[in-house]
């Protein structure tokens, strides 16, 4: 098991504060530019984003994302501690929460963004990276492939990347083969 040293209060609030700015940027990033104009992400918000869109339903996303990332909050607390589950939820429900609240909000700033596909993808990939990276560096995840890839790479030798492009080709094949459109899943 990975043992992560105590945080004191202070770390805590700063790591939270840094962990809920990654989440709103990534949540900005998927309803202002890859939902509205049909790209997917990878992870458990791709499969998310999917199953939202199968049922058309896309207030369900959110409330997806924190369903499914909970098998890998009980893997993440066996192998990683407390500390990085609390990273890990506070990510995952800020996510959650400031995702649905952009999603319903009338903010012009909160509009989808319509251009050039190439910029949408390039500009939404970059700040959804901007995003993850903060979540990541305050010591948590928003995303339990994440997690699956470093527990699969310490048994298996496999790097965590090769795991999670594995995982994400999978969905976006599932993607491709659902919508009968491979234009979204391989932007």
């Amino acid at each position: 098991m990975i043992k992560h040293k105590s945080k004191s209060l202070e770390q805590v609030l700063f790591s939270s504060f840094f962990a809920t700015i990654g989440a709103f940027l990534a949540a900005y990033s998927i309803e202002v530019f890859l939902v509205p104009n049909q790209i997917i992400d990878g992870g458990i918000i791709g499969i998310s984003i999917l199953i939202s869109r199968i049922f058309s339903n896309p207030s369900i996303l959110y409330p997806l994302v924190v369903i499914l990332n909970l098998p890998f909050v009980f893997l993440a607390y066996k192998s990683f501690g407390r500390s990085f589950v609390i990273q890990m939820m506070i990510s995952v429900i800020a996510f959650a929460l400031l995702g649905a609240w952009i999603e319903h909000s009338q903010l012009p700033i909160f509009s989808p963004y319509r251009g050039d596909l190439l910029e949408i993808v390039v500009t939404g990939g970059l700040i959804l990276g901007l995003g993850v990276g903060l979540i990541i560096r305050s010591g948590g995840c928003l995303d339990g492939t994440e997690i699956l890839g470093i527990l699969v790479s310490k048994r298996y030798g496999f790097t965590v990347g090769n795991i999670v492009l594995a995982a994400n080709l999978i969905i976006f094949a599932f993607a491709g083969v659902v919508f009968g459109d491979w234009h979204a899943p391989i932007q």
